[in-house]
């Protein structure tokens, strides 16, 4: 009888494994360096603590587990595998009101997605996140940029671009270009640029319902990158963009005092997170 690993799943053997673990040797060590404490959670979670907090895409891409028994049989489901390590981070957040705030932690362990396997994409992978919960001091954020360059360098790598943005300041842009009400749909769209370039995300924007002016005036605001673009939008939107330029001038120059390279650091207003 022959074989098969299921479709988007690998195997690793002792050669691969052996360099797997010293790259997460290399990370965790980094992480407990700027005091980062290790957290572990379960590869199943309850079905309702997952759905509704991915979006429509994410949704469909949740391992679903079936019951046990005839409900099982009736196609009825109560748990998931972990399709992230967020959300049952802030669920160990919500069942913890003793933690010491703010809560520092790392996690290194596999998450599954339900997706079709293709080159470079698998439906079992590792994610190694770190996160600070209970603070919005800027230095949390500086943090990340420092530990993100260290285990980049630490690892071996030289030339590589750190990429930043503020979820504000993406909330000031797409006000100032009218389409407040179709800000997520927005965001998703712009989520793809590097993928699809300019071309295709006006397309999914007409799509989506941005009229051609606000989307000239996204392209617009969209259409500066690095520190300058700091003050392009300040200067093209004003106040509605204040606090968030600010928070992230901040966080720029904490992370600077922590020895961040400004080599390796890139403000990118096109900077979106895809989900909704």
């Amino acid at each position: 009888m022959a074989v098969h690993l299921p479709k988007g799943t690998r195997d690793f053997l002792p050669e691969q494994m052996i360099q797997r673990e010293q790259v997460i040797q290399t990370l965790t060590r980094i992480f407990v360096r700027y005091g980062f404490e290790p957290l572990q959670t379960p590869a199943v979670e309850r079905i309702e603590t997952l759905t509704g907090k991915y979006g429509d895409d994410g949704e469909k891409l949740i391992f679903r587990v079936l019951k046990r028994g005839e409900a099982g049989k009736r196609g009825e489901v109560d748990l998931a595998l972990r399709y992230d390590l967020t959300v049952p981070l802030a669920r160990v957040v919500a069942m913890n009101a003793d933690l010491r705030m703010p809560f520092k932690r790392y996690q290194v362990q596999p998450v599954w997605r339900a997706d079709r396997p293709q080159k470079g994409r698998y439906r079992e992978f590792y994610q190694c996140d770190i996160d600070t919960v209970g603070t919005r001091d800027g230095t949390a954020d500086a943090e990340c940029l420092a530990v993100l360059q260290d285990a980049l360098s630490e690892l071996g790598f030289e030339d590589f671009t750190i990429r930043l943005n503020h979820r504000g300041l993406l909330a000031a842009m797409v006000a100032d270009a009218g389409v407040s009400d179709l800000e997520v749909s927005v965001l998703v769209a712009l989520d793809k640029l590097d993928k699809i370039g300019r071309e295709g995300v006006d397309k999914e924007l007409m799509e989506r319902g941005v009229g051609s002016d606000s989307r000239e005036r996204l392209w617009t605001l969209l259409s500066v990158t690095g520190e300058g673009a700091l003050d392009h939008l300040q200067a093209e939107i004003g106040e509605p963009a204040h606090q968030a330029i600010s928070e992230l001038r901040a966080v720029l120059g904490y992370a600077r005092s922590m020895g961040v390279s400004d080599e390796h650091l890139l403000v990118d207003p096109t900077l979106a997170r895809g989900l909704d």
